[in-house]
């Protein structure tokens, strides 16, 4: 993907819709904004092994980046986690992880 792109998905509780609004790729950088009922949050990172970490939850956002590692995050009770990572290769990855079942 070279060009913005929009993606809509279940927010943190379930029911709102979230949605995750890419904005700039390039070779070792991606950006974007998250909305969620009346949550918004934006980032992105640049530069080779570096991401940033999104968590939705139904009272709030944070954002949290640096280097990280292109696996998948884990689950977390009451969050939606993306993670955006840029590759070492010019690439960059992104995952969407619903919440995590109580």
């Amino acid at each position: 993907m070279t060009t913005p792109v929009t993606l809509v998905f279940p927010g943190p509780d379930g029911i709102t819709r979230a949605t995750l609004s890419v904005t700039e790729v390039a070779a070792n950088k991606i950006e974007y904004e998250v909305t969620s009922g009346n949550n918004r949050s934006e980032t992105g990172a640049s530069g080779p092994g570096q991401g940033c970490l999104t968590y939705l939850r139904v009272h709030g956002s944070g954002n949290s980046c640096g280097a990280l590692g292109r696996a998948r995050p884990s689950p977390q009770p009451g969050a939606v986690v993306i993670q955006a990572t840029t590759g070492t290769d010019g690439t960059a990855l992104l995952h969407i992880v619903p919440p995590r079942e109580s």
